[in-house]
């Protein structure tokens, strides 16, 4: 055989294997809250490592008891163990494998334990979310206005003026996101029309709030919090999450209230510094809860397919998990037919090992189908 022809025949070879891999791929259930007439809305996920995954959330029994819940693994998704906890979860950040932060409905907790274990830092409600760039410095943001700094691990915590500068009424504003890369950060917040009033000027709208219209305030720092500029955006939907990539480009999923509108919600990228943003992925009967951004330029995210024919129908839908190479063309990926969600999280410390959880009690893994 003449060795151009070997080499060709050696290429087909490899493409074939890799198509072959790819079908392989499957997201797998490896951990599944299963108890009769109970549920278990995980509210949020971790996954620090390719070992250590934390999950957390409420437990409603048939009695409409709750219970907060956390549950671990530390080898991959194989094995997960449940701890209860004395409050309500909202969400959770890890710094590493055993140092991170809990946001629950009555304050912040800490673990040093990789979530096996916790300890009350901070007594206030309001907290949506923590950010922690190292073990001393860290950000919590929530309702009112909320947007607080600490220096020393949590024992102390100093309100950044910049917050309440956006808003003559405080509780108007919520600030329910907090995402840095790097040096790089933002916190994202809205404003609540009902509370600032038909004649509320705030300093960084461009005219008077109009009530039929969301207004996102966005805090952003370049230098890990030393300073921070603000800014208005005037919305028509509901910014659901966010995620800075490496390449110089934010990640964001709107969310469409209008059941007769075109999209139930829409991805869209923005690169830093340009004013224009390109939408990459929007489809009317799927509405997209997640979306993940790795150092390869590939993005991931997850959509419910609802059972009617509105997004807006509050009953758990079929889970859709989607994958791009170039956030361009995106292609279904084979998901466990007992996956269902009205909402679903993904976390990852690399494009390699991500899980997905939902707020009906299960996480995914993504595995080899065989």
């Amino acid at each position: 055989m003449p060795a151009a022809v070997k080499i060709l025949a050696l290429a087909l070879a490899l493409i074939g294997s890799s198509v072959t891999l790819h079908a392989l791929e499957r997201w797998k259930i490896q951990y599944l809250y299963d108890e009769p007439g109970a549920n278990f809305d995980i509210r949020d996920l971790a996954c620090p490592s390719a070992q250590r995954c934390v999950a957390a959330g409420v437990i409603t029994d048939r009695k409409e008891r709750q219970q907060g819940e956390v549950v671990v693994s530390s080898d991959g998704g194989r094995h997960w163990s449940q701890y209860d906890v004395k409050e309500h979860p909202v969400s959770l950040f890890f710094l590493n494998d055993t140092l991170g932060w809990m946001v629950t409905d009555r304050g912040l907790w800490s673990t040093v334990e990789g979530g096996r274990s916790w300890t009350k830092l901070e007594n206030r409600k309001g907290i949506l979310r923590t950010h922690f760039l190292d073990a001393n410095h860290g950000y919590i943001a929530g309702t009112a206005s909320l947007f607080a700094e600490t220096l020393d691990g949590g024992k102390t915590w100093t309100a950044r003026q910049e917050a309440h500068a956006t808003a003559p009424n405080a509780r108007a504003v919520n600030f329910d996101s907090i995402t840095f890369l790097d040096a790089h950060g933002i916190v994202v917040g809205e404003i609540d029309a009902s509370l600032a009033g038909a004649d509320a000027v705030y300093p960084f709208v461009a005219s008077e709030i109009d009530p039929k219209r969301k207004h996102i305030i966005i805090l952003e720092t370049f230098d890990s919090g030393k300073t921070w500029m603000t800014r208005s955006i005037p919305f028509d939907a509901g910014l659901a999450r966010l995620a800075i990539s490496k390449q110089g480009f934010v990640l964001s999923v709107l969310v469409y209230s209008d059941p007769k509108g075109p999209l139930a919600s829409a991805v869209f990228q923005t690169t830093l510094g340009q004013p224009n943003s390109r939408l990459i992925f929007g489809e009317r009967d799927r509405a997209v809860t997640d979306v993940a951004i790795f150092d390869d330029e590939s993005g991931l995210l997850t959509a419910v397919e609802p059972p009617g024919n509105s997004p807006q129908v509050p009953i758990p839908g079929k889970l859709k998990i989607l994958r791009s190479r170039n956030l361009k063309v995106w292609q279904e990926m084979d998901v466990d037919y007992r996956a269902l969600a009205q909402e679903a999280m993904i976390s990852a410390p690399d494009a390699r090992h991500i899980w997905v959880a939902t707020d009906t009690g299960a996480i995914l893994g993504l595995t080899d189908a065989n």
